[in-house]
């Protein structure tokens, strides 16, 4: 295992991961949505699952998938009580064979919380997204941007020509800020 799995499985197994959303950012991802009676939500990037169990609690059957075995064995166990309405699977969207197990045109909703900048083709991550999506689905990609992080952490952001491959091909789309010089949420619709 190289050192970068293995130090996001250490950090999940010890129950660490990145920043968790607050209240007020629970509050924007569900007042965006569509209405959750009989829909769908895939979670992707789950890390210790905060998005995922918070789609489940408002109404979602919700799919919650992460590469990392530690993350996913996290969130069964933080989250039990949320079953039926919440699973958990390791799938990595990298992958696209993975993906490609997963069913076409079947989520209302897909959230990826602080993992699109760390895709390594993001229009690849795109294009899987949109065959999972549902006719008039949201796709919500909540990510810092690289003039609001020092350079040491580049690694983790969008930069203005990342932002713009984001927002292509989709029939809609909003962004918020979260925070001043926090978070940024883009909701984009199919």
């Amino acid at each position: 295992m190289n050192a970068g799995v293995q130090h996001w499985e250490d950090s999940f197994a010890a129950g660490d991961g990145f920043l968790r959303p607050g209240a007020g950012e629970m509050s924007l991802l569900t007042r965006h949505l569509p209405p959750a009676a009989g829909a769908r939500a895939l979670d992707v990037g789950c890390g210790l699952g905060g998005y995922a169990a918070e789609l489940a609690q408002v109404g979602y059957t919700t799919l919650a998938v992460d590469w990392a075995v530690s993350s996913v064995a996290a969130v069964r166990d933080r989250y039990e009580g949320l079953e039926p309405n919440l699973e958990a699977r390791q799938v990595d969207f990298e992958d696209a064979k993975a993906v490609a197990e997963l069913p076409s045109d079947s989520f209302d909703v897909v959230t990826m919380r602080l993992v699109y900048a760390f895709m390594n083709d993001g229009s690849a991550v795109a294009g899987r997204l949109r065959r999972l999506l549902r006719p008039g689905g949201v796709w919500v990609v909540t990510t810092p941007l690289a003039n609001r992080l020092p350079v040491d952490r580049a690694h983790i952001v969008l930069a203005g020509q990342d932002v713009g491959g984001l927002l292509a091909g989709w029939d809609s789309g909003a962004w918020y800020d979260l925070e001043p010089g926090g978070l940024r949420c883009f909701i984009l619709k199919k």
